[in-house]
């Protein structure tokens, strides 16, 4: 599961991936120093009544930074 929170645990609100207290930048390069190798889905995208757009821009967003960090691997 892929999301952004905007603050630490025990109390949070999860939000959009790019406006959270997290780097998702660097969580996806992380993920890529240590070889991830397995399946990423966005977890509990925020937002009502608009289900499949903030869906559809939460994968956008993931997969651009996917292809960022393989881009600067030199993948």
């Amino acid at each position: 599961h892929f999301r952004n929170v905007d603050s630490p645990l025990p109390k949070f609100q999860e939000t959009f991936v790019d406006e959270g207290y997290l780097d998702m930048y660097q969580v996806m390069k992380t993920l890529k120093e240590h070889r991830f190798n397995g399946v990423m889905i966005p977890d509990h995208v925020p937002g009502e009544g608009l289900r499949g757009i903030n869906t559809a821009y939460t994968i956008g967003y993931m997969k651009a930074l996917r292809d960022r960090v393989n881009a600067e691997a030199g993948n």
